[in-house]
């Protein structure tokens, strides 16, 4: 095998297959990447088993051939190359070795035979349909950050994705705070619950902040599949069932105010300095056309800052973890946050009016 593969078209290729391989597992094909040179490209492969990638690279190609190759050993050799390198790939003893020549350096890595790669099927979905990646992505975007962490609660380690209507809207929540979005779809297909990993939610957004057209999706009982480009990504789903979140969202029925999504930032990011480390708790309260954010450290101190907004109701207190304000206004991009106040231990709802489609609670928290 003889082939010709130049560092622009394979350093961004390789470094998708570098974060989905498996690079600690205890089965050495995991950490490798199959190489399968054909007549006119390179077919990359990687997987750990719950999330497999494959992708399709330009190159010239003399002699055919397939090999298993380390994954993060060669991308660091495509990584360190010049700009404008080359890259030379042959198999030498009997295929036992890639080798790697980059102008003037070379490198011999140790190959694995290709036929224990595991074996990685296209998904024959249920159903299928298309959407805008910029779309796609928006969504993902004010969702991803309120998955939860804990691996113990599995069925919150994702975005739940489900139809209503012509929406396809998203899901996420850690216990704590809920984010809800939705896009438009053209497509009649009964897109029934389901659950997106962690991994693969933010391995597709990497790829979606590159990708312009749009992303064929394909999923069935199982086994979730996006195709963008020459790039395919295939996952399982969680398997569990999302909470029936509806029951949480507050009623935009109550006492609300008005503040611009700058003032909001940068108080409640000033104030956030004095409070605890861990819980990261502060203190909001309302007044008429008053906005305050308070923190009281018994180690470090005490600290207040207020702005004038447009509020006439009751007098309001509640507290909340400083993060979560903040994920919200920073994930959010208009010049306003309506926010809907009730008890000051009920949850808040906080939106953008000129971002109708995204919805986000937020549970208090005693201090």
């Amino acid at each position: 095998m003889r082939a010709k593969v130049a560092k622009k078209d394979l350093l961004p290729a390789i470094l998708r297959m570098v974060s989905v391989a498996n690079k600690k597992s205890v089965v050495p094909i995991l950490s490798h990447v199959l190489l399968d040179f054909r007549e006119s490209s390179l077919k990359l492969k990687a997987t750990d088993l719950d999330h497999s990638i494959i992708e399709d690279v330009p190159a010239e190609v003399d002699t055919v051939g397939i090999v298993a190759a380390p994954v993060v050993t060669l991308s660091e050799i495509v990584r360190k190359s010049s700009d404008t390198a080359t890259l030379e790939f042959s198999i030498a003893d009997k295929g036992s070795k890639l080798v790697v020549i980059a102008e003037k350096s070379k490198f011999e890595l140790s190959a694995l035979d290709p036929t224990d790669f595991p074996e990685i099927a296209l998904v024959k979905g249920t159903c299928n349909f298309n959407v805008k990646s910029a779309d796609f992505n928006k969504l993902i975007n004010r969702t991803k950050f309120s998955i939860s962490p804990e691996e113990n609660r599995h069925n919150l380690n994702g975005i739940f994705f489900h139809k209503e209507d012509d929406k396809l809207k998203a899901v996420s929540t850690d216990g704590h705070r809920l984010s809800i979005s939705h896009i438009n779809v053209n497509t009649k297909e009964n897109i029934q619950g389901i659950i997106v990993s962690k991994k693969t939610v933010f391995e597709i957004k990497k790829m979606l902040d590159l990708f312009q057209d749009e992303v064929s999706i394909t999923f069935n009982a199982n086994q979730i599949q996006f195709v963008m480009g020459d790039v395919i990504f295939i996952s399982k789903l969680v398997d569990g069932n999302f909470p029936d979140y509806k029951r949480v969202i507050p009623e935009m029925t109550g006492e609300f105010f008005i503040i611009k999504r700058s003032d909001f930032l940068e108080i409640v990011d000033r104030v956030a300095v004095i409070s605890d480390d861990k819980v990261r708790s502060v203190k909001l309260e309302l007044s008429k056309n008053n906005f305050s954010c308070f923190v009281a450290n018994s180690k470090v101190g005490s600290g207040r800052d207020e702005v004038d907004v447009s509020y006439s109701g009751q007098g309001w207190s509640a507290g909340f973890n400083a993060s979560y304000l903040l994920d919200v206004a920073q994930t959010l991009q208009g010049e306003s946050l309506k926010i809907f106040v009730k008890e000051s231990l009920s949850p808040i709802l906080i939106m953008d009016e000129s971002e109708p489609e995204s919805l986000f609670v937020i549970m208090p928290m005693r201090i």
